[in-house]
């Protein structure tokens, strides 16, 4: 009588399990008619995972940096000479740097026109903007315009000779480095030519 019990009891419990398991199963499969999902781009899904990672996304704002760097020193010669015509014609420093900010839309443009908002607000002086902008933009040729439109706006001497003469000084250093590359383009298409050959 007890052997019968048992198997009662064991036929029970393999009904429980086998009941068990197909709930599982069946709780687990997908339904037959899945929604259809869009399709992704895996280069695109690539590089969001990949601007996450710390080290990629600190290259990115490095280059990033670096092209508004670029950016702003090609423009400052004729930053320089729109506030050196502005002050020719009469204009005030202030009123020449807008007559630019307005003119133009570039990285250099918004940052002057920030810096300007910034001293008009009374949150800081002209100097201090200008040098914040000038540390934050990270070009030695700003650093240099803010250093002397400070020091012509303190001690009353003329501003447009100044920045005429920085501005050309800015050329003949683009114009060195632009030189400098065209130099490097034959030895570059040596270098290439020889790589092919290997």
């Amino acid at each position: 009588m007890s052997a019968g019990i048992e198997l009662v009891a064991s036929c029970a419990m393999a009904g429980c399990c086998a009941f068990a398991s197909s709930f599982v199963a069946c709780a687990s499969r997908r339904p037959s008619k899945a929604v259809p999902q869009a399709r992704t781009d895996p280069v695109g899904e690539l590089l969001v995972r990949l601007r996450r990672i710390a080290v990629v996304r600190r290259v990115e704002e490095r280059a990033a940096r670096a092209r508004g760097r670029a950016e702003c020193l090609r423009q400052m010669p004729v930053m320089l000479d729109v506030v050196t015509l502005g002050l020719s014609a009469g204009l005030s420093f202030d009123s020449a740097l807008e007559l630019y900010c307005q003119r133009y839309t570039n990285v250099l443009s918004r940052a002057l026109g920030t810096a300007m908002l910034t001293w008009r607000l009374g949150t800081a002086s002209r100097e201090e903007a200008l040098e914040a902008m000038a540390r934050r933009m990270g070009v030695s040729a700003l650093e240099r315009f803010a250093g002397v439109v400070t020091q012509a706006l303190a001690f009353g001497s003329p501003l447009a000779s100044t920045l005429e003469q920085q501005a050309q000084a800015i050329r003949e250093e683009q114009r060195a480095q632009m030189e400098e590359e065209i130099e490097q383009v034959p030895v570059r298409m040596l270098i290439l030519r020889w790589k092919r050959l290997i």
